[in-house]
């Protein structure tokens, strides 16, 4: 099936013009993967609403194409609208979409509903970095702390630019009290062109808990200002206390 419409149209066209049909297709496939990138940072960047409507075009351009409908499954997971994310996975499936991608996209789904049990089963399916980082989150909320990090660590030697995984490390150290370890991962995690304000923000939480609270200032100080830079540098302060008692 994959193509079938484009096999159609250069049997009805061939005549006289097979050339140009090929670039026809050649272009529809090129327009569809482009939207697609660009629909993926739209999404990164928080805003959902666009990317569906991209995600949307580059299936009418190439309705074969299984990354239209997985990156809609995401943008449906990022709503919270678990009904309409599962048809999407099933649109990719019919054409052809990636097994290991489609079990990750199944497991967050999972972990979205509330069931980790069978979001694990999903992400055991395939070593992927996505997969092996999400099951860190999982075994992180079950308090398995060094069976998360190994996760993390192995995400990391595979993929050296994967945010997220130093991200969770660094959040999965800390949750140990191994602050200046978090600390190490947190930066590394806030080096990259994409961190956001949460990547800095448990970056100034390490700092704090490490009992640099000048240092988780001048983080915090990135992203707020006034009176709300003020409320959260005396929060850290009366949790740092609070856990010294």
């Amino acid at each position: 099936m994959k193509n079938l419409a484009h096999v159609i149209a250069f049997a009805v066209l061939m005549s006289g013009c097979a050339d140009t049909t090929r670039d026809e297709i050649a272009d529809s496939e090129k327009g569809s993967s482009a939207m697609v990138r660009i629909a993926y940072k739209a999404r990164k960047a928080g805003n959902i609403e666009a990317a569906i409507n991209l995600y949307n075009k580059a299936i009418e351009t190439n309705p074969d194409d299984p990354e239209g409908y997985l990156g809609l499954a995401m943008s449906y997971i990022d709503k919270n609208l678990l009904d309409a994310a599962s048809e999407y996975v099933k649109k990719a499936q019919k054409v052809g979409g990636d097994p290991k991608k489609i079990a990750y996209i199944k497991g967050k789904i999972f972990i979205a509903s509330g069931n980790d049990v069978e979001a694990e089963k999903e992400f055991l399916k395939y070593e992927t970095a996505d997969s092996m980082n999400a099951l860190g989150t999982i075994y992180d909320l079950r308090e398995k702390h060094s069976k998360a990090q190994a996760l993390y660590k192995r995400v990391i030697a595979i993929s050296p630019d994967y945010i997220d995984a130093y991200y969770n490390m660094g959040v999965s150290l800390m949750l140990c009290k191994r602050y200046k370890e978090a600390i190490f991962y947190l930066e590394n995690a806030c080096s990259f062109p994409d961190a956001n304000v949460n990547n800095r923000s448990n970056l100034a939480l390490a700092y704090g808990l490490s009992g640099d609270i000048l240092k988780a200032r001048e983080i915090y100080a990135q992203d707020f200002d006034g009176k709300e830079l003020e409320e959260r540098v005396a929060y850290l302060e009366d949790l740092v206390v609070s856990l010294k008692q």
